[in-house]
């Protein structure tokens, strides 16, 4: 009996609780009728956004998921900065002075309109393990399709396109990067946005610029900017073959040989032209397979080798720290030598990236392994009371050692999108700015046992200095037809060092040249070249 009147009370409340859910429809409905309770039913957002079109591009599931509709916000940035400049005006200031801020107002106005700000609807972001340690990325900036007149989505790269610059990369490349850059629209942008201040100074800045560039390069702006491709480029080699030792005191270290090249896309030889034509002191042309290169006439007396050398490859302009990487480029472009593409390294992390984009960026794992070899052992040469620490450091840099990461950034339909494979997870990246942080005190305890190694760096740079001064003086006697007993001035010499002049010892000693059957000499003790 008591059962049955606790089960009638429990319905007489749900009863209740019913009625009164039904009770607060405003239209009246039945209770059968009335519209299921807002916890069971999806909420329809009361204000337009790019959710649907930025989240079937990413990735569910993984470590990391964000979507952030800016439409709202990005959408009346323009109105907003009407409504400061309105403020700013009707402030108790002088009439000169507030026509001047106007103005600005007026650029920062136009500037965001045309850089295509506006334009962003939303982002996201999505990161999920393809693999222990290989983590799929993405990135996407969306704008509406038919939206993408802004400067953001125009200099960058218009659309999408084989990368063949990929088929530039040797075998050994340690890191690269290459993007799409319309660098004549970015002038042409800037200027008009200048211009639009109505300032005398800058108009006439800007009136006088094309004569001053033409004298100082020797060809006119316009002839440059023409002459680009819309593109540039990084490629950083470390050659394993090729051993080189660190000037690190009391120890020797050797690491793969490091190589540089930087590259800008180009229709003609003008730029190559122009610069042959400025008769730099020790700069030689000659010939690489058919190739005009211009480079350094001497080897500098460096660790590694080093010749600068200029060349134009195709539709490539290239600056190589060696003639050597110069040769190394070449021959993968031609197909003579196999590239990066071919290692399993780049196999693994091309993994579901697009083939086709306006940019792309590479780190391989033996970029990590080799500074974070160099470093363990410069902390090792310190040892004595700074041994924790530097044990600490060592610890923190051998977990990052492997990291490697591939992406290629592609300008679509409806706006920018990232996709990469790397053994970080966008998640990771985040939360490792605490790590940062801890790095950074680290290193603050370990600095102070570096400073102890930094004279025997100086010596160490000073002798270097000394070797200069002694080659240069060499290749002064040779081209001069001078005896061992003549004694060049600086002046003499200064043709034949880098960057035209005597270097300077890192602790102010003063250099004596000598005679050319001499050794050169520092005034500090210890500073001696045998």
């Amino acid at each position: 009996m008591n059962i049955c009147k606790l089960k009638l009370v429990q319905v007489s409340l749900l009863a209740a609780t019913a009625a009164l859910f039904a009770g607060c429809n405003n239209k009246g409905s039945s209770p059968e009728t009335a519209p299921s309770s807002s916890a069971g039913r999806a909420i329809t957002s009361a204000e337009k956004n790019s959710f649907n079109e930025v989240t079937a591009k990413l990735d569910k599931g993984g470590n990391f998921y964000m979507y952030l509709s800016t439409e709202q916000a990005l959408s009346k940035l323009s109105q907003a900065i009407i409504t400061y400049s309105n403020v700013f005006t009707q402030l108790p200031i002088p009439q000169d002075a507030g026509g001047n801020i106007a103005r600005v107002f007026e650029v920062i106005n136009n500037v965001i309109k045309d850089s295509g700000i506006e334009q962003i609807s939303g982002l996201g972001i999505s990161s999920i393990a393809r693999e222990p340690d290989l983590y799929y990325n993405k990135f996407i900036l969306h704008h509406y399709a038919g939206q993408n007149d802004g400067v953001i989505w125009t200099a960058f790269g218009k659309a999408a396109h084989p990368l063949k610059e990929l088929d530039l990369l040797p075998e050994n490349t340690a890191l690269a990067a290459y993007g799409d850059l319309d660098l004549p629209l970015l002038w042409q942008t800037v200027e008009k946005e200048l211009k639009q201040l109505h300032m005398p100074q800058i108009d006439q800045a800007l009136a006088q610029l094309p004569d001053q560039f033409k004298a100082a390069v020797g060809m006119s702006m316009d002839d440059l900017l023409n002459s680009l491709g819309g593109g540039y480029g990084v490629i950083f080699t470390l050659d394993e073959s090729q051993q080189v030792t660190l000037p690190i005191p009391t120890m020797q270290m050797q690491i793969p040989e490091p190589a540089l090249a930087i590259f800008v896309k180009v229709k003609n030889d003008a730029i190559f032209n122009m610069i042959d034509q400025h008769k730099i002191p020790m700069v030689v042309k000659t010939q690489i397979n058919g190739v005009n290169t211009l480079s350094l006439g001497i080897n500098l007396p460096l660790p590694i080798h080093v010749k600068p050398t200029l060349a134009r490859v195709g539709d490539c302009l290239f600056l190589t720290s060696s003639d050597g990487l110069l040769q190394e480029i070449m021959a993968v472009q031609s197909g003579k030598k196999s590239g990066y593409k071919s290692t399993d390294e780049f196999k693994k992390l091309s993994q579901g990236v697009p083939k086709e984009g306006n940019r792309f960026s590479l780190v391989s794992a033996k970029l990590g392994k080799t500074l974070t070899q160099a470093m363990q052992g410069v902390m090792s040469a310190q040892g004595g009371a700074m041994a924790a620490q530097s044990k600490m450091m060592q610890d923190m840099m051998a977990s990052n050692s492997t990291n490697m990461g591939y992406c290629v950034g592609a300008n679509g339909a409806e706006g920018w999108e990232i996709v990469g494979n790397g053994s970080k997870s966008i998640a990771t990246t985040a939360l490792l700015l605490p790590a940062v942080a801890t790095v950074a005190i680290g290193a603050a305890m370990v600095l102070p046992a570096l400073a102890k190694a930094k004279q025997k760096a100086q010596n160490i740079s000073c002798i270097n200095n000394l070797r200069m001064i002694d080659s240069a003086k060499q290749q002064w006697a040779l081209e001069m037809h001078k005896r061992n007993t003549d004694t060049p001035t600086a002046q003499d010499i200064a043709p034949y060092l880098p960057g035209g002049k005597l270097p300077v010892c890192p602790e102010g000693g003063v250099y004596t040249i000598g005679a050319v059957g001499e050794k050169p000499r520092c005034s500090i003790p210890g500073h001696e070249l045998h």
